[in-house]
C-alpha cells in the first residue's frame, strides 16, 4: 500500500497537469470586445472577429510586457501615428499622472484611474515618443 500511494499521486498530478492546460484550437471563434480586448467567449459587446495572421493566447496572469522577451523587442510605433504633437501632449500628461500618483499607486482624484489606465496601456505598448 505504501508503494502505490506515490504512483497514485504521480498520476494524480500527471492528469491535472495535462487536464487542466486547453490549447486554443484554430477553428475556435474568436471576438473583439468594444474596449479593444479579444476573447473566445461570445460575450454582448463583442463582435464576430477573423484574425489575418498569427494569434497569441497568453496564460492567465501573464501580461504582454513579460513575454515580450521571447517575441523580440517591436519597432516603435510612434511613425505611424497621425498627429506627433498630440502624442507627445498625451505622453506628457501621462507623465505628470505617474508623478502625481506615485507611477499609479495613490489616486487623489478618481477621474485620474481611467486616464492613468488608458495612458499607461499607451505607452506601455508603443513605448515613449521621440519628443522635441
Amino acid at each position: 500500500m505504501k508503494r502505490t500511494m506515490p504512483v497514485l499521486l504521480l498520476a494524480l498530478l500527471a492528469f491535472l497537469i495535462v487536464g487542466s492546460t486547453s490549447p486554443a484550437s484554430a477553428n475556435e471563434p474568436m471576438f473583439r470586445c468594444d474596449d479593444g480586448t479579444f476573447t473566445n467567449v461570445a460575450e454582448r459587446l463583442c463582435t464576430p472577429y477573423e484574425p489575418k495572421g498569427t494569434v497569441l493566447v497568453l496564460p492567465e496572469g501573464t501580461s504582454f510586457t513579460a513575454m515580450r522577451a521571447l517575441l523580440g523587442e517591436p519597432a516603435s510605433k510612434t511613425a505611424q501615428l497621425s498627429d506627433p504633437t498630440s502624442t507627445c501632449n498625451l505622453y506628457k500628461e501621462w507623465q505628470a499622472l505617474n508623478l502625481r500618483t506615485g507611477g499609479g499607486v495613490t489616486f487623489t482624484y478618481t477621474q485620474d484611474v481611467p486616464r492613468w489606465i488608458a495612458l499607461s496601456r499607451m505607452f506601455t505598448a508603443i513605448g515613449a515618443p521621440h519628443c522635441p
